[in-house]
C-alpha cells in the first residue's frame, strides 16, 4: 500500500510540474478562454447585471424610419444627437457616453457640429470616444496635444499595469471634443481566438497615458477609480465579467427616444417617459447588422460594442471584477489534482474502478473552477485537467507495466490453488507473499481416500493419475467455492483451510459444508468411478479448529502458502480416526462450536489421541438443519442419549441404545465396547475417554 501510494506521488509530481512548466508557456491559454466561456454561459446570472446601465441602439429598424420617412441616410446630422442628449438631460441621466467617432465635421456643415456640442455643454456628463491604434499620426495632432494632457493619468496608473503602446490616436472634432465631460479610448485587441474578454484600461501615446473610455465614465460616476483594488491579468488588461448574453443590458431604440423628445417641443406626450433615465448610465451605440459594430463574445458570435463597454463600465463602477489566484496557488493547484489522480489510480486494482475514478477525477477541476466562479474567481481548468489526465495515464500504464505483469503471474501461479477471492486479495496486497507468517483462527481440512495404496498397487501409473485428476478436480472445485485455501495435495490427500488470508467470520460452517458437499459429490460419482477403475472410492475427512501460522513457508527461492500448529495436526489425527468408527466426517469440539446452529452435529466420542493428554470431544457433521431428514435427526437424538448413558456407566441402557441404531458403525463400535464393559465392569478411575492407541 505504501509503496502504491510513493509510486502514485512520484508520478502525480512529475505530471504535475511537466503540466505547470507547460501552462507557464501559456500552452494552455486557448483551452482555458474556452472553459472560461463555459462557464459563464452556464453560471453568470444577467440579473446580476447593473440595471441603472442601459443603452440606446442604432438599429435597423431606427436607420429604415429615418431613411424613409424623412430622406436621412447614415450617417445622421448631429442634431439628431443633440435631440437625443436633451432628452437624456431631461430625463436626469448620470451620465452619457457614445460608442461612435465623431472625427470628422458633419456632412450638414459647422451647425450641425454646434448644435451637439451645445447640448453636450449644457449637459456636462456627455463622454466621447478617441481610438488609439498603431497607424500614421494624423498631421493636426500635435496642435491637440494640450487635450492630450488634459487626459493624462499619469502616476495614477501603478507599474504593475502593462499598458500597450499607440503611435496614433484619433480624436473627435474640437468642437465637440472640447464640449465633452471627457474621452476615453474604444479600441481594443481579442484574445488569441479572436474573442473578446479583456480591455486595458489605458494606452500610452508618446508619455501621455490615455484613459480607456469605461475607465474615464468611473472616474466621473464614482470621484475616482482606486487602481490598487483593479485586479488586472498579466498583460495589464481588465478581464470582462460578463453578466449574459448581448440584451442583458435595457436598451431603447434610438428613434423612439429622438421622437420622443420632438413631441416633448410640440408640447404632447412622449413615446418614453424621459423620467425612466434618472440616475442612469446611458450607452449610445449600434446594432445594425450594417453598422458592422458587433463582435464574438464568450455567447456568441454576435456580441454588439456597445454591450462590451457597457459591461465594462457596470465592473468599474461597481468594483465587481474576476480576480486571479497568486501564480504559486495555480501551481499548487496543478500538483494538487495531479497528485490526487497519480495516487488513486495507483491504488486502483480493478479496470472498472479506474473506469469509475477517471471521470470522478477529471470532472474534479472543473467542479473546483465552478465553485471558484461563483466567488468572482478565474481558477484555472484546463491545466488541472490536463495534469489529472497525464497523470492518469501515466499511473495506469505503469500499473500495467508493473501491478499487471505481478497479477498475471500471481493469477497463473495460484489460480489452482486459491480462490478466486483469495488470488483478489494477494493481487491487493501482494505483501502476502512474503517469506514469513501470521498466527491466525482458522479451520483445517484433512481428507484422505481409504485403502488408496491397495488401489494404486492394481492401477496401472496412467489410469492411477487419472483417478487422482478426476477425483482431486472434483474435491477441490467444492472447497474453492466455499473460499477455501488449498494448502497442497499429498498423494491422494487433500489439505485445506479457511479463514486465511481472507478473513471469513463463518470459517468453520464453511469448512463443514465444504466437507459435506465433498462426500456428497462423491456418492454421486462412485458409481463412475467403479465402472471406470473398478474400485469403490471412500474418503475420509477431519476438521479442526484453532490458531495456526500461516503464510509463506520455504526458501526465499522457493516456498508454500501453507498452514503450521497443533490445530492441523489435530485435524490429520480426526481424519484418521474416522475408520475406527465408520464415519465419513469427524471435527473437533472447536469446530462445532463457531458453526452454531447453522450446522448439525452429533458427539461421537471422547477420545485421546496419541501424543495429547488433554482429551477431545469428537463430533459427526450431520448437515445443515433444513435439509435433514426427520429420521436423521430422531437418530441422532437416541445416539446422544445411549452416549449419556454409556459415560454414566449405565452400560446396559447404553447397549439397548446402541443396538437400536442398527445399521450405525459409530453404535457398533460403542456396543462392542458395553458388551466388554459389562464383562470387566470399570475402575472408579474410569472417565469415559477412550484412548488411540495408533494415529
Amino acid at each position: 500500500m505504501h509503496r502504491k501510494i510513493l509510486r502514485g506521488a512520484a508520478v502525480g509530481l512529475a505530471a504535475g510540474a511537466a503540466i505547470a512548466a507547460l501552462a507557464a508557456l501559456h500552452v494552455f491559454d486557448h483551452l482555458e478562454w474556452k472553459s472560461w466561456d463555459l462557464r459563464l454561459r452556464l453560471l453568470s446570472d444577467p440579473d446580476r447585471a447593473s440595471k441603472d446601465i442601459v443603452g440606446i441602439e442604432i438599429d435597423q429598424y431606427s436607420l429604415d424610419l429615418y431613411a424613409g420617412e424623412q430622406g436621412l441616410p447614415w450617417p445622421w446630422p448631429r442634431q439628431m444627437y443633440a435631440a437625443l442628449v436633451d432628452f437624456l438631460r431631461t430625463g436626469g441621466a448620470a451620465a452619457v457616453f457614445f460608442d461612435l467617432i465623431f472625427s470628422e465635421g458633419s456632412g450638414y456643415g459647422d451647425e450641425d457640429d454646434a448644435s451637439l456640442a451645445a447640448a453636450m455643454a449644457e449637459s456636462e456628463n456627455v463622454f466621447l470616444p478617441l481610438f488609439m491604434s498603431g497607424g500614421e499620426p494624423a498631421p493636426h495632432l500635435t496642435e491637440r496635444e494640450g487635450e492630450l494632457r488634459a487626459l493624462d493619468l499619469g502616476r495614477r496608473i501603478p507599474s504593475r499595469a502593462l499598458v500597450p503602446e499607440a503611435t496614433a490616436v484619433v480624436l473627435p472634432i474640437e468642437p465637440l471634443s472640447r464640449a465633452a465631460a471627457g474621452l476615453g479610448n474604444v479600441q481594443f485587441r481579442p484574445d488569441g481566438d479572436a474573442i473578446y474578454r479583456r480591455i486595458p484600461l489605458a494606452g500610452r501615446f508618446g508619455d501621455i497615458v490615455l484613459p480607456s473610455l469605461p475607465l474615464a465614465l468611473a472616474d466621473f460616476l464614482t470621484g475616482g477609480v482606486d487602481f490598487s483594488r483593479i485586479p488586472l491579468d498579466r498583460s495589464g488588461c481588465l478581464i470582462l465579467k460578463y453578466y449574459g448574453p448581448s440584451g442583458t443590458y435595457r436598451k431603447y431604440t434610438a428613434a423612439a427616444v429622438i421622437n420622443s423628445q420632438a413631441l416633448i417641443e410640440e408640447g404632447k406626450p412622449p413615446q418614453i417617459d424621459p423620467r425612466e433615465f434618472a440616475g442612469k448610465t446611458v450607452v449610445v451605440g449600434t446594432t445594425a447588422a450594417g453598422l458592422f459594430d458587433f463582435r464574438p463574445g464568450p455567447f456568441g458570435a454576435v456580441t454588439h460594442g456597445m454591450d462590451i463597454l457597457a459591461t465594462a463600465a457596470d465592473n468599474l463602477i461597481r468594483g465587481d471584477f474576476v480576480r486571479f489566484p497568486p501564480t504559486w496557488v495555480s501551481f499548487m493547484t496543478i500538483l494538487a489534482f495531479a497528485l490526487v489522480a497519480g495516487i488513486g489510480t495507483s491504488l486502483i486494482v480493478k479496470i472498472a474502478w479506474a473506469g469509475l475514478f477517471f471521470p470522478v477525477a477529471l470532472a474534479l477541476p472543473g467542479l473546483a473552477a465552478a465553485a471558484a466562479f461563483r466567488s468572482g474567481l478565474w481558477m484555472e481548468a484546463a491545466a488541472p485537467s490536463a495534469a489529472v489526465i497525464i497523470a492518469f495515464l501515466s499511473a495506469a500504464l505503469l500499473n500495467y507495466g508493473i501491478e499487471g505483469r505481478q497479477r498475471r503471474f500471481i493469477k497463473s501461479a495460484f489460480r489452482y490453488y486459491l480462490s478466486p477471492d483469495v488470488i483478489d486479495r494477494v493481487i491487493r496486497d501482494p505483501s502476502l507473499l512474503a517469506l514469513g507468517g501470521e498466527r491466525r483462527e482458522i479451520t483445517a481440512f484433512f481428507s484422505d481416500v481409504a485403502g488408496f495404496t491397495s488401489i494404486a498397487e492394481k492401477l496401472s501409473p496412467d489410469e492411477l493419475v487419472a483417478l487422482l485428476n478426476a477425483y482431486l478436480s472434483e474435491m477441490t472445485d467444492i472447497i474453492m467455492a466455499e473460499g477455501g485455501t488449498l494448502d497442497k495435495y499429498e498423494g491422494d490427500a487433500i489439505i485445506a483451510f479457511w479463514n486465511a488470508p481472507l478473513d471469513q467470520p463463518d470459517h468453520a460452517l464453511r469448512a463443514c459444508r465444504a466437507a459435506g458437499e465433498c462426500q456428497r459429490r462423491l456418492a454421486e460419482i462412485r458409481p463412475e468411478f467403479k465402472a471406470r477403475f473398478g474400485f469403490d472410492v471412500v474418503m475420509r475427512i477431519g476438521l479442526n479448529s484453532g490458531p495456526a501460522v500461516v503464510g509463506n513457508m520455504g526458501s526465499r527461492n522457493r516456498f508454500d502458502y501453507t498452514a503450521m500448529g497443533d490445530t492441523m495436526n489435530l485435524a490429520s489425527r480426526l481424519e484418521g480416526v474416522c475408520k475406527h468408527y465408520g464415519v465419513p466426517i469427524l471435527a473437533g469440539e472447536e469446530t462445532v462450536r463457531p458453526a452454531g446452529a447453522g450446522y448439525l452435529f452429533r458427539e461421537v466420542d471422547q477420545i485421546r489421541v496419541i501424543g495429547k493428554s488433554v482429551p477431545v470431544r469428537i463430533f459427526e457433521p450431520l448437515g445443515e438443519p433444513d435439509r435433514l431428514s426427520p429420521d436423521t435427526a430422531s437418530r441422532s437424538a437416541a445416539y446422544a442419549a445411549a452416549l449419556a448413558d454409556y459415560r454414566a456407566r449405565r452400560f446396559e441402557s447404553a447397549l439397548e441404545g446402541f443396538l437400536g441404531l442398527a445399521g450405525d458403525p459409530a453404535a457398533a463400535v460403542f456396543a462392542a465396547r458395553c458388551r466388554m464393559l459389562l464383562k470387566e465392569p470399570p475402575s472408579g478411575e474410569w472417565d469415559g475417554v477412550f484412548v488411540l492407541k495408533e494415529k
